[in-house]
């Protein structure tokens, strides 16, 4: 079977493009710039942009299925062309694969919910959040999520096609150099990971769930969460939700102390995906929590 990923030069599309290698897909990639060096000789890779709709139609064909991750990641310095790639870009994605695919799974975010990149600090309505929660973005890029997931939703409606959104939350390479980088984050105590409700998701989870998102026997369209199950946090996340969010400090005690406060049932009752990695199973990490935790008694 032959995907089409698009964003292959990036992180998560870096992974998305060997997970489905190590697991016999033939790859295409499709990117302004190179692959890593590695996977060069591994993947045919289309040069193009995603906002060049011919070039999208001629990467398309011959394709069984499309990963679409490519996107401007954040708010911020590119909002000027923001849209022109993510909103008209994935349109065009969908657009190619209209012609004979069967399948697309997007990455969207949970930015779509509004509470991550907020101007104005906004409360959750309610805990755990899951895919019904109200989407409220104040930002650019959490409209262009909310934006896309419409425009695939309209695509499965008006071509028959399954389209899959991926929500992922902070994507975390645990088993790479940054444990460093995130054992100071840990030590920071909960405001920093505050604003995306102390949430991740492991790199090698997230290229798994692209795998599954294309493999599961559904179809139609959907949106799912796709987090780890604790958070990323040595604290006690019903003080932190206290804390950070009183309005909904009345549903802190439905939790564990450790536990992810969004609800991924829709992605392991859709796709089969329950994510397999914690940041607790990193030695440096571990050591950082066991050592905080001696430190408050």
């Amino acid at each position: 079977m032959k995907v089409l990923v698009t964003g292959t030069s990036g992180r998560v599309g870096d992974a998305v493009a060997r997970e489905f290698l190590e697991h016999g897909y033939t790859v295409r990639g499709v990117d302004k710039t190179p692959p890593r060096e590695d996977l060069r000789g591994r993947i045919e890779t289309v040069y193009a942009d995603i906002t060049d709709r011919m070039a999208l139609l001629r990467a398309a064909e011959g394709c069984d299925c499309v990963a679409h991750l490519a996107a401007i990641p954040n708010p911020g310095r590119m909002d000027d062309v923001l849209f022109q790639t993510n909103v008209t870009g994935t349109q065009y994605v969908l657009g190619a694969a209209a012609h004979g695919i069967r399948r697309v799974v997007l990455a969207s975010s949970c930015c779509t919910f509004g509470i991550v990149f907020a101007e104005h600090d906004i409360d959750p309505q309610y805990l755990p959040m899951d895919e019904n929660h109200p989407n409220l973005p104040q930002d650019l890029y959490g409209l262009s999520k909310v934006l896309n997931e419409e425009t695939a939703a309209a695509y499965t409606r008006r071509y028959g096609m399954t389209t899959i959104a991926l929500r992922l939350t902070t994507v975390m390479k645990l088993d790479g150099e940054r444990a460093h980088w995130q054992r100071r984050h840990l030590e920071n105590g909960g405001k920093w990971r505050a604003g995306d409700l102390w949430t991740y998701i492991d790199l090698r989870d997230a290229a798994r769930a692209f795998r599954l998102a294309v493999e599961a026997p559904v179809e139609g369209n959907h949106a799912l969460i796709i987090a780890a199950r604790d958070s990323f946090t040595p604290r006690d996340i019903r003080e932190l939700i206290k804390q950070h969010y009183p309005a909904v400090a009345s549903y802190a005690d439905r939790f564990g102390p450790r536990d992810c406060v969004y609800n991924t049932q829709r992605a392991e009752d859709c796709i089969g995906f329950v994510a397999q990695h914690s940041w607790r199973d990193v030695p440096e990490l571990a050591e950082a929590e066991a050592e905080m935790e001696k430190g408050e008694r």
